[in-house]
């Protein structure tokens, strides 16, 4: 520290040395200054010197969404691909920080997505840890390589033909259900001042059929006889979006009905679901001896798969803890719900204001399905242009938005266009630098869907391009739950779409495209959704 003080006090003579106060805080200010440059360099150096912003914390970070000056969520939003990457001419930048947080990658190469989302036991890249997702502890979310490998084969059975079969019958089960509790059944036109009140509630239904095995229904009440929380209410509670859930275990002690009822709802959901797993245990042992069928539901379907495994010396390593079947359920509940429930609004707004694409579609369900009948699981795949909608629809509002993985090593990273070459390269990410793969970002590259700012589900059609819905997920990575929501997507939608005709419900004086400019825009919680959708709706004639 002496010869700090001493090389300071020659290079600043005009300093006024009559303190050693003042000689300390001018050699920590040197010092602090020395090691902020020591930290930029070395920060360049953990990317690979690719090129990108410099700045004193990343955007998106949490000094950046308390920052008087950060530019918080909505900057990924406004900016999407366009301004964030052009100004460099590559997809791939780095965001070296000065200040504070470590150095970080963004893409919006599909590429680098697909390395990112490598599942394989030699992947280097970890998920970037979420407290949210680790609420119930170990599940197919948090877990990597070998322990990730083993739950994606125990949940893989439990996602079958049988399963979207079961989902594809609760969907049209609950639409007829919301018709009638809705009280619409003798209504020609409806309004609906805010249509995810109905979407988030056919997803948590179907969720809670499909994925617990309740017997849950549209007009389910909240409270028991003696007035109690039911489990329905309050699995509803724990998946709204809420300020409890972000908060640690240690701080909901706070005094807010908001919280009280999310940790009322958590208890009362542990307690459920351990008994539930000791119950399901003893029914399917006594089915497999039996030789009976088990419930198609997921929660019992994985109970179901743990035993048979654990009866086999083959299988016995694939066999999860009774926190991990709960874990996993959970995972599914929480992740698919606000997901499907935000992408089905966004469907609806979009068709409500590109009456055209709209109408092609409700002939299609017309030619295939007709007015006389429900349509029926086999038809999925002759529904392609309601399909298609929804796939568009993802697109534009990926509900998640950016696949973020740290380096846990120092690893290889192969970057189409690297530093703008037009060339491939190879960077050496250095062990704990963020890479994210910018789905949003990705999503928006003209490079991947020319004029991107559009509506234009017949993009999709041809040849199989699923695998570009990268909301979803790419490679090993691709959300396991992904069919039971295109499923339910195109089961619930085919049924509105025949019976109605959505158009935007205006504010007096408003205009449609003054309407979409209000509501077409996103809103950031732990997913991307759609601002609060408002539709009227008008009966369609009956051919």
């Amino acid at each position: 520290m002496d010869r700090v003080l001493e090389t300071v006090v020659k290079i600043t003579p005009m300093a006024n040395w009559t303190s050693d106060w003042t000689r300390i805080a001018v050699a920590a200010a040197v010092i602090y200054v020395l090691s902020r440059i020591a930290k930029y360099y070395s920060g360049l150096q953990a990317v690979g010197y690719l090129p990108g912003k410099r700045c004193a914390y990343p955007p998106l970070s949490f000094l950046d969404m308390i920052s008087p000056w950060g530019k918080g969520l909505r900057y990924l939003w406004n900016t999407r691909f366009h301004d964030f990457y052009a100004e460099y001419g590559t997809d791939t930048i780095s965001v070296v920080p000065w200040f504070a947080s470590t150095p970080q990658i963004h893409s919006a190469d599909m590429e680098v997505l697909r390395q990112l989302m490598s599942g394989g036991v030699k992947s280097p890249w970890f998920k970037f840890r979420s407290p949210v997702m680790e609420e119930w502890g170990h599940s197919l979310f948090t877990v990597e390589r070998e322990e990730w490998q083993k739950h994606r084969k125990i949940l893989a059975p439990a996602f079958s033909s049988e399963m979207y079969a079961y989902v594809w019958d609760q969907a049209v089960r609950a639409y007829h259900d919301m018709i009638a509790h809705e009280g619409w059944a003798d209504q020609d036109t409806v309004e609906i001042t805010v249509l995810q009140r109905l979407t988030s509630k056919l997803a948590f239904l179907l969720l809670a059929v499909c994925g617990f095995g309740l017997d849950a229904s549209w007009s389910d009440p909240t409270t028991t006889s003696t007035g109690g929380m039911t489990v329905p209410h309050a699995l509803r509670i724990f998946v709204m979006p809420s300020i409890a859930v972000l908060l640690p275990k240690w701080m909901r002690w706070i005094p807010l009905k908001q919280v009280r009822d999310f940790c009322h709802a958590r208890g009362l959901l542990d307690q459920y679901m351990r008994t539930q797993v000791n119950e399901r245990r003893k029914l399917v042992k006594s089915q497999i001896e039996l030789n009976e069928e088990g419930s198609r539901d997921i929660f019992s379907v994985l109970v179901r798969a743990n035993e048979l495994n654990a009866r086999s010396v083959d299988t016995q390593k694939l066999t999860l803890s009774d926190g991990e079947v709960i874990s996993n359920v959970f995972l599914m509940l929480f992740a698919g719900h606000e997901t499907s429930a935000e992408t089905l609004a966004a469907t609806f707004a979009l068709l409500a204001v590109h009456q055209d694409v709209q109408e092609v579609v409700y002939q299609q369900i017309i030619d295939v399905v007709g007015t006389g009948r429900d349509p029926t699981p086999g038809e999925y795949h002759q529904l392609d242009k309601v399909l298609n909608a929804f796939y568009e629809a993802s697109r534009m509002f990926p509900a998640s938005f950016s696949a973020a993985r740290v380096a846990a090593e120092d690893s290889t990273l192969v970057v189409p266009n690297a530093h703008g070459s037009g060339r491939e390269g190879r960077i050496i990410v250095r062990k704990g630098v963020l890479v994210v793969g910018d789905t949003l970002g990705i999503e928006y590259n003209p490079r991947y869907y020319p004029e991107p700012e559009k509506f234009l589900p017949s993009r999709w059609e041809g040849d199989d391009k699923t695998d570009l819905v990268s909301s979803f997920g790419v490679g090993q990575r691709t959300c396991i739950g992904r069919r039971f929501a295109t499923t339910e997507a195109v089961a619930f939608l085919t049924m509105w779409l025949r019976d109605w005709k959505v158009e935007p419900l205006l504010k007096p004086g408003e205009s449609v495209d003054e309407w979409t400019e209000r509501i077409v825009d996103a809103r950031f919680f732990l997913t991307l959704g759609i601002q609060d959708v408002p539709v009227r709706m008008k009966r369609r004639a009956q051919v």
